[in-house]
Formats: structure tokens, sequence, C-alpha cells
């Protein structure tokens, strides 16, 4: 019995592929990882952008909702006097002027959130009413006991998004998102 030994000759591309090793070298697999986290490090930072979206609306929905309840349960009309940093809601009088202020503490910590992005008031009377450092003379929104309001557009520009916020008289609420 004879054996016979063959060599074959192969040329090994730049690459590192030969037509007897199949397979990736190192610096392919390294590009390749760097590639994966760069797009799941794109996908996180967007996501967490949306989860704050997604929150600040949560909270602002729910503030509307507890003065809503609040004019309802204690039969009051409330008024929403916001600013860029806080938020205040007053027992108004038969005229509308502010009588007693009702406690609003809890309302303020959902606020400070989204205090840092541009917020206007669009009232149903037309008026346009840019949120700043000082309390709006006049209330933004009224609550009414029987579950109504005088109904308003929130507009919230950030950076990244445009939120629209649309109070309906009837206490539906309305919430719409828009990337710059």
């Amino acid at each position: 019995m004879v054996w016979k030994v063959v060599l074959v000759k192969t040329q090994i591309l730049e690459t590192g592929y030969s037509k007897l090793n199949k397979g990736f070298t190192l610096l392919e697999l390294l590009v390749v990882l760097l590639i994966i986290g760069i797009a799941s490090s794109v996908i996180l930072i967007n996501t967490s952008s949306i989860e704050n979206v997604t929150q600040s609306r949560a909270s602002i929905e729910r503030n509307f909702q507890i003065i809503s309840e609040e004019s309802i349960l204690s039969g009051n009309i409330l008024g929403w006097f916001p600013d860029s940093t806080s938020q205040k809601i007053f027992i108004l009088d038969s005229d509308g002027n502010k009588d007693t202020e009702f406690i609003s503490g809890s309302l303020n910590n959902n606020w400070k959130s989204i205090s840092k992005n541009k917020m206007i008031i669009k009232g149903i009377d037309g008026d346009d009413i840019e949120l700043k450092n000082d309390i709006t003379e006049f209330p933004a929104i009224i609550f009414y006991p029987s579950g109504e309001n005088s109904g308003a557009e929130l507009h919230i520009e950030s950076e990244e998004y445009i939120q629209l916020i649309k109070l309906h008289q009837n206490g539906k609420i309305e919430n719409e998102t828009k990337s710059k």
C-alpha cells in the first residue's frame, strides 16, 4: 500500500479567506461588534427620549384629571393658574376672581419635569399665553363641578419634539406628539 501525499497550494486573500479555511478573522468580528454597539446605543437614546415624552404627557393628563375630580367632589369652580415652573389652583368666586388657594403641591412635582420647555396655552377665545416665571393673572383653564371645563390647548416645545395637549370642554383629553 502506497500513500500519496498531495500538497495543495492555496492563495490567502487580504481578508484572510482561503478556500480551505472558511471563517471570519478577528478584525471582521470586531467591526461587526462595533456596528452592533453603535446601532444599539442609538436605539437606546431614542427610546429614553420617547419615555420622557410619555411620562410628561401622562403627568399633565393626570394633573387635569385631578383638578377636574376636585372640582366635582368639592362642588367648587376651580381655576388653573400656571407659570413656567409651578401651577396653582384657586377656588373662583361667582365673578371668576381668585377666592381661596386650593392645595396644589402634588401637582407641581410633575410640572417641574417639563418646566425647561417652552409652553404656550391657547385658550378657547383664541388668546395665546406663553408661560413665563409669573403666575398667570387669569385662569388658563376653568374647571366646573359638572365635570366640564373652559377648554384649552397646551403646546410644549422641546428641542426634540412638540407636544400638543387638547383639553376639550367635555373633559376629554387628546395628546399628540411630533418630532421636530
